[in-house]
């Protein structure tokens, strides 16, 4: 053959590969037109090295790109980037709460109590977290709920410890480590709102600055941390010191199958008050409003000379195949400057039951139940309509104690919730709180407040 018929076949050869495959099929392609062309003697094996040298630095070049392109994955977990090692992550997630509420029995209150009823975006919540270096991970999130922007975490974990045991430490805005119920994501909680008993939790142990040391297994975790004010804390320009407290909380589940959970844990907290007489960046008040909209509170007080705060909670849960309880028992002893000590007990008991016959999800390194998953997702195409769960709780709070007149109040909630899929649900709920004794929620006349009924909706989105 001569050598402009050499040359011509070569790049024959060549621009085939380069016009018609991709970068793995090219190479693939190369070598086999090459090797069948040294085969039939087209082409000696010294005019073929260049082209064989050529396929082997397209691999290596492809090679080189695939480990070092990051990994996009857009599915039920939100929009997730990771370098492939996975040392390195970001994950784009949110959730939004429309809620709709209408209360009934408030006819006789003051014009100044009455309950606000309508719509509210309840939650609406823009987070990234993710991955550092493998050993760090991190939250950043932030709430645009009713027309306001706020940080609700912001944190860096490290758990890169290598003693046998896994550890976490996490520094930044954090919930306390106390409380099942607060533990819980509010997409995951079974109710539209919280037990009676964050009545006595929210005010000092939710979120705040700190530190946190949690050891877990697969089915228990330990976890106790020191915490300043929260983030609206505005002590540094008043030149008064903030307030600080800590919490620990146990948790230990001596049964936990997919199906099956027994569930026990304890807490103990303490918060003390800043120099301007502040719990945890807010007034030292104890009350529970109905709903997060409306601002009506059966029970309500405001200790002004408060010192400190102690509180104890005892833990019980459990699940069976679709059915699954909860229950939690709180009190609160308050040390007061000038005053006598005075104590406030609450507790919750609710039950959930799966219509379609799902298990909830339980994670005992958490200590806590996670949301519901559906077997099919609501489909109508498919004819499937996703799970569907019945829930009921009782509660009751007690402020009163000596000359504190914080009121008494007794619940109970219903609420039936349809889980579309994994990202999308509906929950609509009924509530009747009763016998509210004390001062805390009067009628224009003076006497006390009879039954007051909340009918709530939500349609919640959360990835």
């Amino acid at each position: 053959m001569s050598i402009t018929l050499k040359r011509a076949v070569m790049a024959a050869v060549t621009g085939t590969a380069l016009f018609g495959y991709g970068a793995n099929a090219m190479a693939d392609a190369t070598f086999d037109l090459v090797q069948a062309l040294v085969d039939k003697g087209v082409l000696t094996e010294e005019e073929a090295l260049p082209l064989m040298k050529s396929r082997a630095n397209d691999e290596e070049r492809q090679a080189k790109k695939e480990k070092s392109n990051p990994t996009l994955e857009v599915g039920k977990k939100g929009l997730v980037v990771k370098n492939p090692d996975g040392d390195f992550s970001i994950k784009l997630g949110g959730r939004m709460h429309a809620d709709y509420t209408d209360h009934n029995g408030d006819s006789d209150l003051p014009a100044n109590r009455k309950p606000v009823n309508g719509t509210q975006i309840r939650r609406g919540r823009i987070a990234l977290s993710g991955t550092v270096y493998n050993d760090f991970d991190y939250m950043i999130e932030t709430d645009f709920a009713n027309d306001g922007v706020s940080v609700k975490d912001l944190f860096l974990v490290y758990h890169g410890f290598n003693l046998g045991t896994p550890l976490e430490l996490t520094v930044g805005n954090q919930k306390h480590a106390m409380s099942m119920e607060i533990q819980e994501s509010s997409n995951d909680i079974m109710f539209t709102e919280r037990s009676f008993v964050s009545g006595l939790t929210t005010p000092f142990f939710d979120r705040a600055i700190g530190v946190n040391l949690k050891g877990h297994g697969e089915n228990w975790n330990v976890q106790s941390g020191f915490y300043g004010d929260g983030m609206g804390n505005s002590a540094d320009n008043s030149n008064n010191d903030e307030g600080h407290g800590f919490g620990i909380r146990g948790t230990w589940a001596p049964i936990n199958e997919k199906d099956k959970v027994l569930h026990v844990g304890a807490n103990y907290g303490y918060r003390k008050t800043s120099d301007l007489g502040l719990s945890n960046s807010n007034a030292s008040r104890f009350r529970y409003r109905t709903t997060n909209m409306s601002g009506l509170a059966v029970v309500d007080t405001t200790i002004a000379d408060m010192d400190d705060v102690n509180m104890a909670i005892f833990e019980l849960a459990g699940m069976y195949g679709p059915l699954s309880f909860q229950s939690e028992f709180a009190k609160s002893n308050v040390s007061r400057k000038t005053n006598a000590d005075v104590d406030f007990t609450g507790w919750y008991a609710q039950v959930g039951y799966t219509l379609t016959g799902e298990a909830r999800t339980y994670k005992g390194s958490d200590g806590e139940f996670k949301r519901l998953t559906p077997r099919e997702a609501f489909s109508i195409k498919n004819g499937t309509w996703g799970a569907w769960e019945v829930a009921a709780r009782y509660d009751e709070i007690d402020l009163e104690d000596g000359i504190v007149a914080g009121g008494e109040a007794k619940r109970v909630t219903l609420s039936l919730n349809w889980y579309l899929n994994e990202d999308v649900r509906i929950l609509a709920g009924y509530s009747k709180s009763f016998d509210l004794d004390g001062g805390a929620l009067k009628n224009a006349d003076g006497s006390f407040a009879d039954d007051i009924d909340v009918i709530s909706m939500r349609t919640q989105w959360a990835f």
